[in-house]
């Protein structure tokens, strides 16, 4: 038990700093190369692609990217729509964000930054949370599958010998009894 503690604790403090200094590089790069004043947006890519408790990180990123996409056009087509209020193309396109990213994926990012990028679309207006949003997420999404390819699958690889097999010492062996 005490050994299961630590090294969880040490594989979250891992994925804690990794998500910290992905973050601050990808503000760095995406201000850096595209002169945004503020990209918050690379940063937070970052953190969601290297969060602890995530099976696979290159997925993750996959998905991060393919939910801005969708929310982004959905975000940009909202505002050919003849309707004067804008908390009814908030409704109109926050529902389709997030339907299409849920019937394109499954897994729980690409709805809920289908959505997210469809709202800040709208509040936002494409000049801001458009191509802008769109590149900083890119940036974001890079280095943080940078970190996890160094980082990550290094460590899988080398506690199973070769990416996806059980540890040497495990291979054939039968269950073991007790705790």
């Amino acid at each position: 038990m005490k050994l299961w503690i630590s090294d969880r604790v040490r594989d979250i403090l891992l994925h804690a700093l990794a998500a910290a200094i992905a973050a601050a590089l990808s503000f760095y790069v995406a201000r850096w190369l595209f002169g945004h004043p503020e990209p918050i947006f690379a940063a937070i890519t970052a953190i969601i692609c290297l969060a602890p408790g995530i099976p696979n990180h290159f997925r993750q990123t996959l998905n991060m990217i393919v939910g801005v996409a969708i929310g982004i056009l959905v975000g940009e087509l909202a505002f050919l729509l003849p309707i004067p209020f804008l908390e009814v193309r908030i409704l109109l396109c926050v529902f389709l964000g997030v339907l299409l990213g849920a019937l394109i994926n499954l897994a729980p990012v690409v709805p809920i930054q289908a959505g997210a990028s469809a709202l800040l679309v709208m509040v936002m207006g494409p000049a801001n949370a458009g191509l802008v949003r769109f590149l900083d997420v890119v940036v974001g999404a890079l280095i943080g599958a940078t970190f996890a390819l160094i980082l990550f699958l290094q460590k899988r690889a080398s506690s199973t010998g070769k990416e996806g097999e059980e540890p040497p010492e495990t291979k054939g062996a039968a269950p073991k009894d007790g705790p």
